[in-house]
């Protein structure tokens, strides 16, 4: 495979899988860049791979080696479900080229150590879609955090409910290891890892209530645990906790507690940071929480009015475009292969944990 440097007219870009993913976000992103073309896709589904390729004017293959072979791309984004993952990136990576994987990255930190060596050896990147890391709430609150706003950070905590899962769009989110827990938990942990070091696993309890609502295309029995509660320390004594429930609906959000203030990042279609003293809010607190919320609602009608190349901003496709950029470039990833092993690292023994205690 070519070398992907500044002087590359083009970065020839291959998709393995071709799930939702692909064609919502990924296909579209790419579509949209200068200097990258697409190659080819490829998928199990040999319908689904054509029906892609034909939305997108690009060639279609029945397998990533054949892809490999004949669309020789720079880089490949493996878009598959999660256990073919290290297989595929391995693949990929013997082939020459750069990769690209959506989380969960792989399910053990052997497998992840693997693919990561074998990227150093064969000196190309790997790195993996951690989207939330550019939601612009996100961004704002770590800014905040950097410029001494809160003080000295105290602890972390991550919390998200959504009952209604019928949005799902394939069963294997619910059959995969950990269940549709473990398929969403590194969003959780990566949010946390980035405010809080060297992480360790203090505590972990699932418990299965029973009241999602599930997509039609799902057997009850596959639903498996609904509610997740994890509590990590980091290095200092700062801490951290996640707490999922598919029982209950509540806003996605990460809340950073100091001895000055405490910021709340609520991660959705409305992005907004709240700010609360640790001296209770003053007016001036109130009436800028009143502006940034009115702000909000504006800036949200103005993009629905927007033409859909307009929308294509979403943090999934910052992500995309700067790690192609990392490519050109030869800076680093948005998210190094350290920050890659260490989600891995906890996400696997928080899982050996919940798994370990339903088989007690």
């Amino acid at each position: 495979m070519s070398e992907a440097s500044s002087e590359d007219p083009d970065l020839r870009v291959a998709l393995v899988g071709c799930g939702a993913v692909a064609r919502e976000v990924h296909l579209p992103v790419l579509e949209d860049l200068e200097g990258v073309s697409i190659v080819g896709v490829c998928d199990l589904d040999r319908e689904r791979a054509r029906e892609a390729a034909e939305s997108f004017g690009v060639p279609h293959y029945p397998d990533l080696s054949a892809l490999l072979k004949n669309g020789e791309p720079d880089v490949v984004h493996v878009l598959t479900r999660p256990e073919s993952h290290a297989e595929l990136a391995t693949e990929a990576l013997e082939a020459g080229c750069h990769v690209l994987v959506e989380k969960p990255f792989v399910y053990s930190t052997r497998e992840a150590r693997s693919v990561i060596e074998l990227a150093r050896r064969k000196q190309r990147r790997v790195s993996v879609v951690h989207n939330y890391l550019d939601h612009p709430s996100v961004v704002e609150l770590r800014e905040r955090i950097q410029k001494g706003e809160v003080g000295q950070l105290c602890s972390v905590h991550f919390l998200h409910g959504r009952r209604d899962q019928r949005y799902v769009p394939d069963p294997w989110y619910f059959r995969t290891r950990g269940g549709r827990l473990g398929e969403t938990l590194p969003h959780a942990l990566y949010l946390v890892a980035a405010l809080v070091p060297e992480l360790r696993v203090r505590h972990v309890a699932t418990q299965r209530m029973g009241r999602v609502r599930l997509p039609e295309h799902t057997r009850r029995e596959d639903a498996g645990n609904d509610e997740l509660r994890v509590e990590l320390v980091g290095e200092g004594g700062n801490y951290a906790t996640i707490l999922y429930s598919l029982n209950s609906t509540v806003p996605q959000s990460l809340i950073a507690i100091g001895t000055e203030a405490t910021l709340q990042a609520t991660i959705g279609p409305e992005p907004r940071v709240h700010r609360w003293s640790a001296r209770g809010p003053e007016t001036s607190e109130l009436l800028g929480l009143a502006n940034r919320w009115l702000m909000t609602r504006l800036e949200r009608r103005l993009r629905r009015r927007a033409s859909p190349r307009a929308q294509n901003d979403s943090p999934h496709a910052h992500q995309i475009r700067a790690f192609l950029a990392s490519l050109r470039n030869g800076g680093e990833p948005r998210v190094s292969e350290a920050d890659a092993l260490e989600v891995v690292r906890l996400w696997e023994e928080v899982v050996n944990r919940f798994e370990g205690a339903a088989a007690s």
